[in-house]
């Protein structure tokens, strides 16, 4: 029964097409070339206006105040205490007093201090198995400086996922732990702000950025393609223009389509074809949108080569 909707398909592809015609012809060609090319002009300045911008606000306008923030709370912060409440949230089965973690950190060089704590954990009679109490104290630990220093504002769960997405998270949170355990304060909220809250932040402000360039740009970028519309009422360039417009309109249709069917390929895809109408064999009935779903654009740069 759901197969018999195929027609919805083919009622899709009309209804773009028909838009997609008369928006090309009412625009003509002229207007449309010239939104496309100024619209691609302004992705481009967006773009470079985001790179080049936002590190020039962060330096200027935003690094100071995390700094000030982060000495701020560096100063109030206590490595030896955090990681002696990193070692008793942990469980390990085994107890080492503040003296002798502070023995552990004074005679090592960050991260590695850590490691040391670890195996004095196992030689001291845990039960678990040496990598699983190394990666419990170091995660916690990591959790327990991130807290200190800027859980007043953001978690560190969030900071981190964040953070991996635009840098090695895992090597930059090992380094900045590092610092934090050699106990140079002002160091440890200079490499916190270098590398955990910088990166972060930037990729926010060229977000921004981007956003506010683009929304501006794009509105310029139709008041000036705007002005190609009269030539639709210029003697014979207008039907032309318009005849030529219809055409482009036409193509970009034919794109439009073209993802609609790539879109239903992924959900039919993703769902097994369950869905009442959105599978395969409901599609391969359709007269017309059968052809952009079963269409393979690799062939066209097969063709090119």
């Amino acid at each position: 029964m759901a197969q018999e909707l195929y027609w919805f398909y083919d009622v899709l592809a009309a209804g773009i097409a028909l838009i997609c015609l008369y928006c090309g012809a009412k625009r003509g060609l002229a207007r449309s070339v010239a939104l496309i090319a100024l619209m691609i002009a302004a992705l481009i300045l967006s773009w470079l206006l985001a790179t080049v911008g936002a590190p020039i606000i962060y330096e200027k306008a935003v690094r100071p105040a995390i700094l000030n923030g982060l000495n701020s709370a560096s100063e109030k912060t206590d490595p030896l205490s955090v990681v002696s409440s990193a070692l008793t949230n942990g469980n390990y089965g085994v107890e080492m007093t503040d003296p002798e973690i502070e023995g552990v950190i004074s005679s090592s060089s960050g991260i590695e201090a850590l490691t040391k704590i670890a195996g004095e954990i196992k030689n001291n009679g845990s039960g678990r198995e040496l990598s699983e109490i190394e990666n419990g104290v170091e995660s916690s630990v990591t959790e327990g400086m991130l807290t200190a220093l800027v859980g007043d504002h953001v978690s560190p769960g969030t900071l981190t996922e964040i953070l991996g997405k635009v840098t090695n998270a895992e090597q930059s949170l090992k380094n900045a732990v590092g610092v934090f355990l050699d106990g140079d304060r002002a160091k440890t909220a200079e490499t916190a702000e270098e590398l955990l809250i910088a990166p972060v932040v930037k990729m926010l402000l060229r977000g921004a950025i981007w956003v506010v360039s683009m929304g501006v740009l794009t509105v310029i970028a139709k008041l000036i393609a705007n002005a190609f519309e009269s030539l639709n009422k210029v003697p014979i360039i207008g039907p032309v223009n318009v005849v030529a417009g219809a055409a482009f309109g036409l193509l970009e249709a034919a794109v439009i389509i073209f993802v609609c069917a790539q879109a239903v390929r992924l959900l039919s895809v993703l769902t097994d074809g369950s869905l009442m109408f959105i599978n395969a064999p409901t599609v391969e009935k359709s007269y017309v949108f059968k052809y952009f779903y079963g269409f393979d654009i690799s062939s066209l740069f097969a063709l090119i080569k």
